[in-house]
Formats: C-alpha cells, structure tokens, sequence
C-alpha cells in the first residue's frame, strides 16, 4: 500500500524505521522513543540515560540543506537571548543529518534538539502568555539585525503571500477546490501579493521565525519558549505579526496584547489597518495551498472539511474586510 493511503499509526511506524540510524549519528541510545507530531513534520521525544532529545524528521519541508544549516546556526547563536530549541551536533560536528526514506522515495533533513520541558500553550492563551509572544518575537527581529551565517547556510527571501512553498494553487484549479473557492482564492492572491510588493519596496528585510504562534510556544517553568524555526526566511517584520494574529482571529481584540508586547520592546511596524487584514488572509491562502501537499493520514481526511472552512472565510473577508477564523 502506498505511503498517504496508510493510517496516522501506520504512517509514523514507518518514519520511526528511521530512529536507530539517526540517533546512531548522534552516539545517543535511546530508553524510549515516542511520537510527539506527525503533521507537516514528524517528531519524537527521545529519552535516554542521561538527557531528553527532540527528534525532528523534516518530511513535509521544502527546504534545501544550506536552509536546515541556517536555521540551526540561528538557534545555537540564540545562546539563551530567548528560550529556544537547542542544536545537538552529530558526532562528526553537523547540526543537522540527512536520511533517504523508502516509503516517499526520497531524501529528508533532520535534527536533534534538547528536550524543552513543558506544555504547548495552544489555544488558550493567557494575556501574560500573549504579552510575552510579542516581546520574544521583537528580541528575535532585533537579534536578527546583526545575524550573520557561515556559507553555505542561507535564508531564502519569503517576503510573498506564500513564503517560499510551491504554488499548488494557481498553476491549474486542484481537484479539492471547487470553483466558487478557486475564485475566491484567485482573488485573495492578487490582493497578497500586491500588499507583500508594495511593502518590499520601502521595509527593510530581516530574518523573521515566520510561524510564532501559540502551538509553537512552550510554557516552562522559567516562561515561554519559542520553538519550530523551520519556516524561517528573510521577511517583513510585519509578517511575524500578522502570523500571530491569524491564530487569534476567534477573538481579535487578544492579538492587541501580541502588539503591546512587541512595542515594549522594539517599535511597531507602520502598516494600514487594511493591509494588516489582507497580510492575516495571506496566512490563510498559505495553510490552504500547504494543506494540498500534505501527506499525513489525518491532513488528507480532513482536506474537505477545511476547504469548506476556507471558503466561509475568505467570503466574509470579502464582504466585511475582515478575516476571522470564528466564522
């Protein structure tokens, strides 16, 4: 049977094939090994003797192995500015391996991080927790002013509604989206692309994480933790807001805290109401157009079901200039 017509359990038995040969790069032996998330990316919490590791097995990514390297030079220059993963180097001094999987056909990054103990924040937010969101992502910009990385690691520039992903979208009408959507999606793009331009013209490029929002936010003991960097790019300071918001869009009054932590610590950037609401859509049309290229059993079942969601969304943006996730 083919890899995306398996189950989730079927499917995550045959990724973690792939756990002895990696830890074996790393000289760790594990007590035990379990699945954390089996998305966009598969992980595992890796217990050994000593110490607890993140296994991080990048098979929904596009990014090319000089990106992985950036990504991992960024989190080990953090050096504990902000909470954040921490690279594990292989035993020949990598921060990241590379390993062919036979059910896909193909090579995919991975990597081990130290175990951050802690819960996901999820959906439910407090305002201290929201606060602290936006003073950390404002650390994070200032931070990455004056990042420099060591060749051949490279940011690729994800200032566009779609970052750096392939359009499955435009190029010709998928088969899960049915004309009143392609047209609503069609329209959503040309209005991104504009807003993501016009700005590229006057902002200033930086490093941005590109996907800080709550599920990728930690509470320790010793506060919040930023983790999942794998979508970092060269962008608008702008996009990491308007990131976080559409996460909170069931109540759009809480994002304000996102803001009001930021501005604590660095100054907002300038942007229209109107093209912050456009920038939130964007985030939309991205996970949609994501959404299409996923392989996890749970993604491909679910498909329908967010679509139809997509398309209830993006009619009351257009009717209200609003985008909310509530609707």
């Amino acid at each position: 049977m083919n890899y995306t017509q398996l189950d989730e359990a079927a499917q995550i038995a045959e990724v973690q094939k792939l756990v002895p040969e990696l830890l074996a790069r790393y000289d760790l032996s594990a007590l035990e090994v379990k699945n954390v998330n089996h998305s966009f990316n598969t992980s595992f919490k890796v217990i050994t003797a000593d110490q607890v590791y993140a296994l991080r097995i990048n098979l929904g990514s596009s990014k090319s192995t000089a990106e992985v390297l950036a990504e991992m030079q960024w989190l080990e220059a953090l050096d504990g500015l902000i909470h954040a993963p921490v690279p594990v180097r292989t035993t020949s001094n990598e921060l990241y391996t590379t390993i062919y999987f036979p059910p896909l056909a193909a090579e995919f990054n991975a990597a081990v991080f130290k175990w951050i103990e802690g819960e996901e924040v999820g959906d439910q937010p407090t305002n201290e927790q929201l606060l602290a969101i936006g003073a950390n992502m404002a650390k994070l910009q200032l931070f990455a002013n004056d990042l420099m990385f060591e060749a051949p690691a490279f940011l690729p520039e994800i200032n566009k509604t779609l970052l750096q992903s392939e359009d499955l979208i435009r190029p010709n009408q998928p088969n899960q989206v049915d004309d009143e959507l392609y047209e609503l999606l069609l329209k959503g793009f040309d209005l991104a692309d504009e807003v993501h331009q016009r700005l590229s013209r006057t902002e200033t490029l930086i490093p941005i994480h590109a996907d800080l929002h709550t599920a990728n936010i930690i509470q320790t003991s010793n506060g919040i933790a930023v983790i999942d960097f794998d979508d970092a790019g060269i962008g608008l300071p702008i996009q990491d807001l308007s990131i976080s918001a559409f996460y909170l869009r069931k109540d759009k009054e809480r994002e304000k805290l996102v803001a009001e932590g930021y501005s604590s610590v660095k100054e907002l950037p300038s942007i229209s109401a109107e093209d912050f609401e456009v920038m939130v859509m964007a985030r939309g049309l991205l996970l949609t157009n994501a959404v299409l290229s996923m392989t996890s059993a749970e993604i491909v079942e679910f498909t329908p079901t967010y679509m139809e969601r997509t398309k209830t969304r993006l009619k009351n943006f257009f009717a209200t200039g609003d985008f909310l996730l509530s609707v």
